[in-house]
């Protein structure tokens, strides 16, 4: 690993710990009243990898794939509102 890709590496760790850290600024989280296709959704859009995401909500990487594909999928069949 060069330097560069080691910046990058680094850089990205910072941004997951900084996304990771304001989800903790409420001491009543805002993912706590939420269903789990919530918390995925609120997650993904942060960001966070299928596997973080999977580590937060407690459910496997492969249930998270599953749920963001479904929700694309019903985004894709609901009429738009214009």
């Amino acid at each position: 690993m060069d330097d560069d890709q080691f910046k990058e590496e680094v850089v990205k760790k910072l941004d997951l710990l900084t996304k990771l850290s304001a989800l903790n600024i409420n001491p009543q989280s805002f993912l706590k009243d939420k269903n789990q296709g919530e918390q995925i959704r609120i997650l993904s859009d942060l960001g966070l990898s299928r596997n973080i995401i999977a580590l937060i909500v407690g459910t496997t990487p492969d249930i998270v794939s599953v749920r963001l594909s479904q929700m694309k999928s019903t985004a894709k069949t609901k009429p738009r509102k214009d």
